[in-house]
């Protein structure tokens, strides 16, 4: 349906509710012969002009407050919330407010409005003492989990992340939804990268098992983890985190293999680190396994290095592994055709490195770092790297 369409929509909703408003219960079935307010009438013209805003300020100065328009101002509070004219929608939600004759539940539906309201405007201090003076006042009520949502929400923003999780922790327990859940893990997980960077890695490595507590699946919290225990230089417990990591989400393969490979040179050697990337190789190939691999067996033999590498990009075909393919063969050209793989290296190269290598899975997003939070879609654990023959 086109915009224009659902203003006219809207409109004759609105006016409806107007009319039913206007409507006394004890004469419903006589015809009013009251005259449409000619608010109505400058309004339907704005429409009728394209004029959509001035067409709703004219039809909400048209359209008293009762129980039967409450939703529709409701709603069209909303409606400008969402078109970016947030006074306007504080205006409309502040009015309901002052109006005695609404219910106790309508006044809760009215705050939350307001709060979001606020939120969109930027004035985080009103929504915060608002929703906070909300939830002291409607605990076990049906308004709790949205308020405590929008309290989540406004911590979030001003990455105040203890608060975050005090809130979080009571959301979860109201409405155990998976989202919120793997929210409050990474809230965990923010937190102790905060403390990271000033070395407490006590209090750091808890946040992690925190965050493991809260969602086992929590493959940052496992990584992390990983990073504060190497930087105590217990390798041999930041390998197992790290292997627990790739068994919980193998498509984090190329982030974890580079940690792997420093703290198995640490401790052990290559031949535990091999076993793990012929493994997990096994399973699900890909393009970081596969010339971690290469880069192994070219220490000892070249030839076997090179049929294995196109052994595999026969099954598990990519442009990164086709680039390392090249790569061997220019080692041992000569002449034209040594200068025509230096060209096409240098292209298949140049491809490579344009290729973004990260991607979420909820909104499209892409980019060559990994963000733990979509910077487009504000989802938490959703950007993973990409696999297939662009990718890994």
């Amino acid at each position: 349906m086109t915009e224009i369409g659902l203003f006219v929509v809207l409109f004759v909703a609105l006016f409806v509710g107007w009319a039913m408003g206007r409507k006394s219960p004890a004469k419903k079935n006589k015809q009013t012969k009251k005259s449409i307010p000619t608010d109505y009438f400058r309004g339907l013209n704005h429409l009728l002009n394209d004029q959509h805003s001035e067409a709703i300020d004219a039809f909400v100065d048209s359209l008293e407050v009762n129980s039967d328009t409450f939703d529709i101002h409701l709603t069209l509070g909303n409606l400008f919330r969402k078109k970016g004219e947030i006074q306007k929608a504080i205006n409309i939600h502040q009015n309901l407010l002052a109006r005695p004759e609404i219910s106790q539940r309508e006044m809760r539906m009215v705050q939350l409005e307001l709060a979001s309201d606020f939120m969109s405007a930027g004035l985080l201090d009103r929504a915060g003492r608002l929703l906070l003076n909300m939830a002291s006042t409607s605990r076990k009520s049906e308004f709790q989990p949205k308020i405590l949502t929008l309290l989540v929400d406004l911590y979030e923003f001003e990455q105040s992340w203890d608060k975050a999780i005090q809130i979080g922790s009571e959301l979860i327990k109201e409405t155990p939804t998976k989202k919120e859940i793997k929210r409050l893990a990474h809230f965990h997980c923010e937190m102790a990268q905060e403390l990271q960077k000033k070395e407490q890695w006590k209090p750091a490595f808890q946040h992690y098992k925190l965050a493991l507590d809260v969602d086992a699946s929590c493959v940052r919290a496992s990584i992390g983890a990983a990073d504060v225990l190497n930087s105590q230089r217990r390798y041999r417990d930041a390998i197992k985190e790290l292997k627990h990591a790739a068994d919980q989400d193998p498509e984090f393969i190329s982030v974890i293999i580079p940690k792997l490979k420093e703290c198995y040179q640490k401790v052990w050697g290559s031949s535990g680190y091999i076993k793990f990337l012929q493994e997990h190789n096994h399973k699900k190939p890909s393009t970081t396994l596969i010339m971690a691999l290469v880069q192994h067996y070219m220490e000892t033999d070249k030839d076997y290095a090179e049929m294995f590498l196109v052994e595999q990009l026969r099954l598990h075909p990519t442009i990164k592994g086709f680039k390392e393919l090249i790569s061997l063969q220019l080692a041992d050209s000569q002449g034209y055709n040594q200068q025509h793989l230096v060209v096409l290296f240098e292209l298949i190269d140049q491809l490579v490195q344009a290729k973004h290598k990260f991607q979420c899975r909820q909104c499209g997003f892409s980019g060559h770092q990994l963000h733990w939070q979509c910077p487009s879609c504000k989802n938490w654990g959703v950007v993973k790297p990409i696999h297939g023959l662009e990718g890994e």
